[in-house]
């Protein structure tokens, strides 16, 4: 049934966690890199895609060194100085160095506030150290929003070396803008950055720096927002994507009064309504069709969750071996688990599809069969500490399947046009996942699942951890197969994949397009301008 793999006591290989267990959270990531483009999971404030090319751009004017490593210590002596602002500032979120901005600033306020605090040393400090403001080499810069800044075309690559310039058009413009926008804190900056060294006045003198410091009237705010929504005159590129996203987002939070949170936006979109009931009123059809991708996300997000729930019900099953099962054994054990908790068992797939009532709501949590209740459900027993995926868990997991497959269905979701790239040997989703459903619809249906947990789940997860193993020399293994029997080598579960979203939703609180009440004038005036 599975490859074996036997590894010597005495051989040491790193243990890697399971991440994407099934070989198919990558096709949710690839989808939903499409959907907003320009903005990062780890892209977590606005105003670092101001002060990015500020910076560039006076390094350009005043060192022009195409040595990587002088362009590399003169960033990360900037972003040290950025994390102590932010700190002083109020202890500013989603910048990067704040640990050690505390751990600085405590320490000089220890020998009385009169010591500066040394910048160029944090920036040097050797990589683990209490010193080293941020461990990653090319800082946060290198980590999170170099390649966002090029994709969305606020910086480009120099010819012929690795230095970054600021593009001619939306680069350019950021720069000045956001030195216009810092008056004379510029200048302080600048010779702060130089010198290596800063004092408390000089961090309080740079407060117009810090991530929250963007004017509601200003300029520099102004260019955010036309890098943020570009014009929709190209439909299906990647600017005009994003634009759509951040749109469906001001929908959302103009329904609900409020900025809505990364859940209750992708269930809002998945459902086409608010929790309470209220239709997203989209209108124009280019929305409706960016909201039908961000539907294939979410869909296809339950696809796999409902799958790794599966997997941790096998895992859970076999913890309660310490010798194993043999497949035949675990098998029946689980279908058993299931069986007894399905009430009426349905005498094929096509039957439990048409017995399913879906809710006219899907992220209705008051109805117990809503894939919002479905799921919550899973990952509440997946994530409870000592608690145990058991069979009514498993058969829940077997009932969103049904779930997604009926409605997209009946709502005729455009599966082949956005999963359709992602569906081969490396890529899986609710696309490929649907068609092995329909294939044996007709068979017995107790036969049907156990062939589901069997290739779907436990086949395929050893078929995607050997490949990690041969390709990337990974162990990811959380089953492992012996004589014959499987074993459980580690605990695994059900996880979301993360689109972005929140991240989206700060930096339109950021430039004051959302706030407390919704959509402010700015939001208003975006809706309006699409």
């Amino acid at each position: 049934m599975v490859d074996t793999l036997n590894i010597p006591e005495w051989t040491h290989y790193a243990d890697k966690g399971g991440l994407d267990p099934l070989g198919m959270q990558n096709s949710s990531v690839a989808l939903y890199q499409r959907l907003i483009p320009g903005v990062g999971n780890v892209t977590l404030r606005m105003r670092y895609y101001g002060l990015y090319p500020w910076l560039v751009r006076h390094y350009l004017q005043t060192n022009g060194s195409t040595d990587p490593q002088v362009w590399r210590i003169f960033l990360r002596r900037a972003e040290a100085l950025y994390a102590l602002i932010a700190n002083q500032a109020g202890g500013e979120l989603g910048v990067a160095g704040t640990q050690w901005a505390i751990r600085a600033v405590t320490a000089a306020k220890t020998g009385g506030g009169l010591t500066p605090i040394d910048i160029a040393a944090a920036a040097t400090a050797p990589r683990g150290s209490d010193d080293n403001y941020f461990d990653q080499n090319w800082g946060v810069f290198g980590l999170a929003y170099q390649s966002q800044l090029y994709e969305i075309g606020v910086l480009s690559r120099g010819d012929g070396h690795g230095i970054p310039l600021p593009s001619k058009e939306s680069g350019m413009a950021l720069a000045e803008n956001f030195e216009a926008a810092m008056g004379g804190a510029a200048l302080l900056f600048k010779d702060v950055h130089a010198r290596g060294l800063v004092t408390f006045p000089e961090l309080h003198a740079l407060n117009p720096f810090a991530p929250s410091q963007i004017a509601f009237g200003s300029a520099e705010r102004d260019a955010y927002q036309r890098l943020l929504f570009r014009k929709l005159d190209d439909e299906g590129t990647p600017d005009s994507f994003r634009t759509l996203t951040l749109l469906l987002v001001l929908k959302v939070a103009e329904k609900l009064g409020r900025p809505p949170n990364a859940e209750e936006l992708r269930w809002a979109l998945y459902a086409g309504q608010t929790q309470g009931g209220d239709a997203l009123e989209l209108g124009e059809t280019a929305l409706i069709e960016h909201c039908e991708r961000w539907r294939v996300y979410q869909a296809n997000d339950l696809c796999h969750v409902a799958l790794e729930a599966l997997l941790r019900y096998v895992l859970d099953v076999l913890g309660a071996e310490p010798a194993g099962l043999s497949p035949r054994q675990l098998l029946e054990r689980l279908i058993a688990g299931m069986r007894e908790s399905s009430g009426a068992t349905p005498q094929s797939w096509r039957s439990l599809l048409v017995a399913i009532e879906l809710s006219d709501n899907a992220g209705d949590r008051a109805r117990p069969d809503s894939e919002w209740s479905l799921a919550d459900d899973i990952m509440r027993a997946a994530r409870r500490a000592n608690g145990l995926v058991n069979g009514e868990i498993g058969f829940k997991a077997v009932r969103l399947l049904a779930v997604l497959h009926k409605r997209s269905l009946k709502e005729a979701w455009p599966l082949e046009g956005e999963l359709g790239p992602f569906t081969n040997d490396s890529f899986h989703s609710l696309l490929s996942e649907r068609a092995f459903l329909q294939r044996y619809e007709s068979h017995d249906f107790w036969e049907l699942i156990a062939r589901l947990v069997e290739e779907r789940v436990i086949r395929r997860h050893l078929a995607v951890a050997m490949r990690k193993l041969r390709q990337q020399k990974d162990y990811t293994f959380v089953i492992e197969s012996q004589n014959g029997r499987l074993r459980r080598r580690k605990q695994d579960g059900p996880v979301y994949t993360n689109p972005r979203l929140q991240p989206a939703i700060t930096f339109l609180k950021d430039i004051h397009v959302l706030g407390g009440q919704g959509l402010t004038s700015h939001g208003v005036e975006a809706l309006a301008a699409a």
